[in-house]
Order: C-alpha cells, then sequence, then structure tokens
C-alpha cells in the first residue's frame, strides 16, 4: 500500500509514529517490515516521516505489538520519537517557551499527528491533567503509553532529567504489570480508572525553558499551518479560523464579530473567505463543537453543564439539542452506550 496524501474526510497519522514504532519493533528482534506487511503498509515506499498513513492501517500494528511484546513496547516507541517524527511541529514544539505552551501547540496542531487520537489539558487548581482521547476503531493501551511517554520525554530533555508527571490514570486492568511503567514515570500507575490521563505540577509546567525560542515557533507554526494546508487537512485559513473559535470557546464569546476582530478583517470578509470554501461562521462553530464535544464526553466525570460551558453554549438545554442533532440520541443515551454512568447534571 501506498502512503495515502492527508485530506478531508480521511484519517491519518504521520509517518513519523510509524518509524518510531518500526525501530522499536526492530529492537526487539521483529521484522518490522513483516508487521507492516501484514497489516497493508508496505514500510520501504514510505521515504519520509512526513507523508501520512491511513490510522485503520496503522492501529493493527499496534495491536499486533499490544498482543506480541511486552508492557514496556509504548514508552520505548515514546523514547524513538524525535522532533522531526512530527514535521515542524516537532521542532515548534521543543522550541516552546513553557511545557504549557507546547501542550496547547500539540492541541492545536493534533491533526499533523493523528485524525483520531487527540489530547485534552484541563486546569484543576494546582495541576493540570492531560486527557487522551482515542478515537481509533482498534484501541491499544501501548498507543496511550507511547503518548504519555512523549511528554515525559520532551519535558526531561528541555527542562530536567527529574521532570515526572505527578500521576499515572489508565484504562488497564488491575492484573496488567505496571512495575516497569511506574519506574519509567516515576509514579504509581492506577489501572481501572476508566480514562488514561497524566497530571502535572502547575508551577512545573508553566516554568519557563532555557531553550524556548518564541520567535523560532511562531514562525515554525507558519510552515505547520502550511504543512497541514498543503496536504489537505484543513485550509489554512479555516485552520485559523478554527483556532480562534477554540481560543474564544473557554471566554463564552464566540461571537463572528470577535473572531474577526482577532484575525485583523471585517466581518464580510470573514464570511467572503468561508463562502470561497463553501463555509459559513454558523457551520464551522458548529463543527468545532461537535468535534469536541465527541472528544470530551469520552471523560465520564464531565457534566452536561461542564461541558455545555466548555463548549460555549447559554445553557445545557441548548446544548443537549445539539447533541441530539449530532448523534441522534440524547447525551443520556450516548453515554449509556460508551457503558458510563451518567454524572450529575
Amino acid at each position: 500500500m501506498k502512503p495515502v496524501p492527508g485530506s478531508r474526510g480521511q484519517d491519518t497519522s504521520i509517518a513519523g509514529w510509524s518509524f518510531a514504532i518500526a525501530r522499536t519493533l526492530d529492537e526487539y528482534g521483529v521484522d518490522s517490515e513483516a508487521v507492516f506487511a501484514g497489516a497493508g503498509i508496505n514500510l520501504s515506499s514510505i521515504l519520509s516521516p512526513d507523508e501520512r498513513l491511513q490510522i485503520n492501517c496503522v492501529q493493527n500494528v499496534w495491536r499486533w505489538a499490544a498482543e506480541n511484546t511486552d508492557e514496556c513496547f509504548g514508552i520505548k516507541v515514546a523514547r524513538q520519537l524525535k522532533p522531526a517524527s512530527f514535521h515542524a511541529l516537532g521542532y515548534a514544539l521543543w522550541s516552546s517557551s513553557t511545557m504549557l505552551e507546547a501542550i496547547e501547540r500539540l492541541i492545536r496542531y493534533r491533526c499533523v499527528v493523528s485524525q483520531r487520537f487527540f489530547c485534552d489539558l484541563i486546569e484543576e487548581g494546582d495541576t493540570y491533567r492531560i486527557s487522551l482521547i482515542d478515537q481509533r476503531t482498534v484501541k491499544t493501551e501501548l498507543t496511550h503509553d507511547a503518548f504519555m511517554g512523549l511528554i515525559t520525554e520532551m519535558g526531561r530533555e528541555l527542562d530536567c532529567d527529574e521532570f515526572g508527571p505527578l500521576w499515572i490514570h489508565t484504562t488497564y486492568p488491575g492484573s496488567h504489570p505496571t512495575e516497569r511503567l511506574s519506574a519509567y514515570f516515576g509514579v504509581p500507575i492506577e489501572t481501572e480508572s476508566g480514562e488514561s490521563s497524566i497530571g502535572f505540577a502547575r508551577n512545573t509546567f508553566e516554568k519557563p525553558l532555557m531553550l524556548g525560542n518564541p520567535d523560532l515557533s511562531m514562525q515554525l507554526d507558519g510552515i505547520v499551518e502550511r504543512y497541514i494546508a498543503r496536504l489537505g487537512l484543513i485550509s489554512e485559513h479555516m485552520l485559523r479560523v478554527r483556532n480562534e473559535i477554540l481560543g474564544l470557546l473557554s471566554e463564552g464569546e464566540v461571537s463572528i464579530e470577535a473572531v474577526a476582530e482577532n484575525l485583523n478583517v471585517t466581518v464580510r470578509t470573514l464570511q467572503r473567505r468561508l463562502a470561497a470554501e463553501q463555509s459559513t461562521y454558523n457551520q464551522l462553530l458548529d463543527e468545532v463543537r461537535h468535534q469536541l464535544a465527541m472528544e470530551y464526553i469520552q471523560d465520564p466525570g464531565n457534566s452536561v453543564t461542564d461541558l455545555a460551558f466548555r463548549l460555549g453554549f447559554n445553557d445545557s438545554g441548548s446544548f443537549g439539542r445539539s447533541f441530539k442533532r449530532w448523534t441522534g440520541k440524547s447525551i443520556t443515551q450516548y453515554r449509556e452506550s460508551l457503558g458510563q454512568k451518567n454524572p450529575p447534571a
């Protein structure tokens, strides 16, 4: 199978992930090309880590690893990930001024890494919780380990070797061996917690990094946006409008006037540019809310009121009606289909 170029509607991940997986398989003495071939990927045809691969093929490689390696496979993949693994985004992450800025940048440009595996950053008092949102058909916790390992490895390289989380929550069964994972992260691993998440102290995440370079990271952001637009993951202009909407949602102000002002254009110009891409502001706002709602609802701890507030709705009733339109189910029905218990409203 040839690597597929990213485009709207396709589920792809950057090949840099697969390169790291292949090198890790080789460390285990496994023929990585044979494993990838079994998943429908011709590994030797991938000429650059910037190419895109179909997620439904890559996830089968992860599944094979889960069945044939050990509990350390995910963190060993994390150690193979480098800035170049994620095109210019990797270098932008590594030149961020704080770890908080790096994670916010990773969330903003998450489609570069994967179109079906995300993270959500939640501020909770003196801590930040990064909750992993896995929308792949075939889920493996090894991928979650790799993602949390990536954050930890980046922090240790940019900050200090002692950088580490306050806690790790996993969906592993209680019988899963966690001793080596615990030794790597430096904290006990909580199993059967209902979510995959990692927590960090606020002062750790907000501390200035000595290698932070705001001018460089901003220039790299532009390269990332052009990469996203070139591959059709989303146009550069649409990406900027979406990012403005994302930033305003938490403030409760999601009007087209506010977005246009932040982009230094008139409302009419913004409407015209969106129309040229067969879109409207209301449609884009609805799409952003829909995508975030499907991510946030994976966390059983989010109440309907919390979700409505984070998505910029005036009340939970408005959110509930929109959710029913998106999914054909009420929030309660959808959560029951996920096997969740509905938290208090």
